[in-house]
């Protein structure tokens, strides 16, 4: 474990406004109602996971996330993409405008939600020199998740983010 990664002024900051950017353009692609957006989610946490590792110069991987979600906070974050999936299909095979408004809503909430989780675990794992987390720590950032979401994007929409894949 390397002290100076958790001490370094400025480096949580750059690392929270990392998932404040990712976590809004997540939401984004979220509500677009259009099937197998999913995918784009998938891809905007690796990239997220990736700057993360940067920002604090310690290995953080998609496998070391997986295994502090765990079993169970993985299995919830898969059936949540798969419902919001499933339901785009379903709402384009309706035609119904109210429907797709809807799960526009709930996807965008959804992928941001997700997305945002995976940041603080990556942020953790990074402080702790990209190991997995307990199963205490993990749960802990998992539950404060949901309660926060809606600060943290509001805090995130003031701020005028970089996309931190460009320089």
């Amino acid at each position: 474990m390397n002290k100076d990664i958790i001490e370094k002024p400025g480096r949580d900051e750059e690392a929270i406004d990392i998932v404040g950017w990712y976590t809004l353009a997540a939401s984004a692609v979220g509500a677009v109602p259009v099937p197998a957006s999913s995918a784009a989610i998938v891809a905007n946490n690796g990239f997220m996971i990736a700057h993360i590792s940067s920002a604090y110069a310690t290995d953080v991987s998609w496998d070391t996330v997986v295994a502090s979600l765990g079993i169970a906070g993985t299995l919830n974050v898969a059936g949540r993409a798969v419902f919001i999936e499933a339901a785009k299909t379903l709402a384009w095979g309706t035609g119904s405008f109210w429907a797709l408004a809807a799960l526009s809503a709930v996807g965008a909430t959804t992928a941001a939600l997700q997305t945002y989780i995976i940041g603080l675990l990556a942020i953790e794992i990074a402080k702790k020199g990209g190991a997995a987390l307990s199963t205490v720590v993990a749960n802990t950032v998992i539950s404060k998740g949901p309660s926060n979401l809606q600060a943290f994007l509001k805090d995130a929409e003031k701020k005028d983010l970089n996309d931190p894949g460009k320089p």
